[in-house]
């Protein structure tokens, strides 16, 4: 059972992780994921229900931080529709149906979620703290490199709740060389319409046991609200602090955060 400071703390979380979404383009969920294993562990969830609520509510509160976050992008002129369609499209589609595999079986397991989300983690610290010799470029590339990153950010958001972010920043920038200033706007753009799809399909599409109080499908209402509130405050000022910074300082503010996560998660999984 939640208590007034489990309320308040996922307040604190939610404003943390929907300033990141603003700042970095990952949608917050590198900090919603350790905050709702602990809280929907505490309000009642076990076992393969856990991994299978993590993702859900994880995803359901990026609905709101990404698309805030999108939203004031498009208020500063840094909005790029097309590019935002080319990868959604297929994305959605590759999450949808993994998400599906996953929510109807009982083989993704805690310890199985733990190392995908570790691995996750890991590759995308290396690549952004490494030294590397890409360039940015103004010039737009094609429809076909976002539909490929689209793909990889689909299947990467089934499996880890992340909202994809987490590699679509690093791959617009790393492979389709884009300026992280419009990677990130258009990582902000896509990653409310991957959680939206997976969102209405785990409140309407999946039947499990109701465990929690205020539970619609695996989406646990009491955890997810307060964190949903701070999103609308938090995630535009992440938005126009990154405005302010150079592309150098994003890549490291992002690397370094990433890296904190990682080793909290490698201390709970291990310690």
């Amino acid at each position: 059972m939640l208590e007034l400071t489990d309320y308040i703390l996922l307040t604190v979380f939610g404003a943390a992780g929907a300033f990141m979404a603003g700042f970095l383009g990952v949608g917050g969920g590198i900090i919603y994921i350790p905050v709702l294993d602990y809280f929907l562990h505490k309000a009642g969830m076990q076992n393969e229900q856990l991994v299978k609520a993590i993702l859900a509510n994880s995803l359901f509160t990026i609905i709101f931080s990404g698309t805030v976050a999108s939203y004031k992008q498009y208020k500063l002129g840094n909005f790029f529709p097309r590019q935002i369609v080319w990868t959604a499209l297929p994305g959605i589609l590759v999450a949808l149906t993994f998400t599906y595999f996953i929510q109807t079986g009982t083989w993704y397991s805690k310890s199985l979620f733990n190392m995908v989300f570790a691995s996750m983690l890991l590759l995308i610290v290396l690549k952004m703290l490494l030294p590397s010799r890409i360039t940015e470029s103004h010039a737009e590339a094609g429809a076909t490199k976002y539909m490929g990153v689209g793909v990889f950010a689909g299947l990467i958001t089934a499996f880890s709740g992340l909202g994809g972010g987490i590699v679509m920043t690093p791959l617009f920038t790393d492979w389709l060389k884009q300026p992280i200033k419009k990677a990130s706007a258009i990582s902000n753009g896509v990653i409310p319409l991957f959680a939206l799809s997976i969102g209405i399909y785990n409140v309407f599409g999946v039947e499990v046991q109701v465990v929690v109080q205020g539970q619609f499908g695996l989406i646990v209402l009491p955890v997810v609200l307060p964190m949903i509130v701070a999103t609308f405050l938090f995630a535009p000022i992440g938005v126009s602090t990154a405005q302010k910074f150079s592309s150098k300082t994003i890549r490291l503010v992002f690397a370094l955060f990433v890296l904190l996560v990682l080793l909290r998660l490698l201390w709970q999984q291990f310690g």
